[in-house]
């Protein structure tokens, strides 16, 4: 078993922030052969680009407000939802409300930017 404690503010974490290909600020936080998991955010107003992964997500919304398109099918996301976006499917996520949408990510397999393509 491997226990592991996740610093519960950003600036205490020691990953560094990396912008993502699709635009979206991400730490990783853990990684292993099975899933890695993520801490998100996006700022008021932004979006991400229009992208794909060959790689399952699910998130997990926890603070925030916004949209999320999947295959051209737009949900409203707040925080406490859970969204899972199948491998492959056509994505975009949006701030829409007055603050920092936060979210944690987990993606099976792990993440690999060799297996994400932007589409715009």
């Amino acid at each position: 078993m491997k226990h592991k404690k996740i610093p519960l503010k950003r600036e205490d974490l020691v990953h560094e922030v990396t912008i993502s290909q699709d635009g979206c600020k991400i730490v990783e936080l853990e990684r292993n052969e099975e899933y890695s998991l993520a801490y998100g955010e996006l700022g008021v107003g932004e979006k991400s680009k229009e992208h794909k992964m060959a790689m399952q997500e699910l998130y997990y919304f926890i603070q925030g407000k916004g949209k999320i398109t999947i295959n051209k099918k737009e949900k409203g996301i707040e925080k406490g939802d859970v969204i899972i976006i199948p491998k492959n499917a056509i994505q975009k996520l949006e701030n829409i409300g007055k603050e920092t949408l936060k979210f944690l990510l987990i993606v099976n397999p792990p993440y690999d930017p060799e297996k994400e393509q932007i589409l715009e």
